[in-house]
């Protein structure tokens, strides 16, 4: 079986080109499209005005910075990214989301080592793999010797 459209999971850190190097070696081995996602966290609204903060003007800045990072990140590789998609939000909704909407068939994210509490608790991959509509596979990011 071929996939034909993948979508890794990028979180904008120091491991984000190493992720997307082996989405695009999975892509061409499959000669897949492939997109890539990045999901900010949403600042509530409920807290606006409470804490002396304009958070509309914050969350617009950390969107550009993002997007800004992502660019960057894409223009290093040379494989045609299909779709840049950005959210605010549930990292777990918009992920399922944006897998639905774009026909996606394999979601890519990467993974750090962590205690089953840990991994349970707060790991934003957890709750995406109780309802994934597609193929998942976790890219291993600790102790890798590449």
């Amino acid at each position: 079986m071929n996939y034909k459209h993948i979508l890794l999971s990028v979180a904008l850190n120091k491991d984000s080109d190493k992720v997307l190097q082996r989405a695009v070696h999975i892509a061409k081995q499959n000669h897949a499209q492939l997109s890539v996602i990045h999901v900010d966290l949403e600042i509530p609204t409920t807290y606006e005005g409470r804490l002396g903060a304009d958070f509309q003007t914050r969350d617009q800045a950390i969107r550009q910075k993002s997007i800004t990072s992502m660019n960057k990140l894409i223009r290093s590789h040379d494989y045609e990214i299909k779709e840049h998609i950005f959210h605010s939000g549930h990292v777990n909704d918009e992920i399922i989301d944006s897998i639905e909407e774009h026909h996606i068939d394999l979601l890519i994210m990467g993974h750090h080592k962590s205690s089953f509490i840990k991994q349970m608790l707060s790991s934003p991959s957890e709750p995406v793999m109780r309802n994934m509509p597609c193929d998942l596979m976790f890219i291993k990011l600790d102790d890798d010797k590449d």
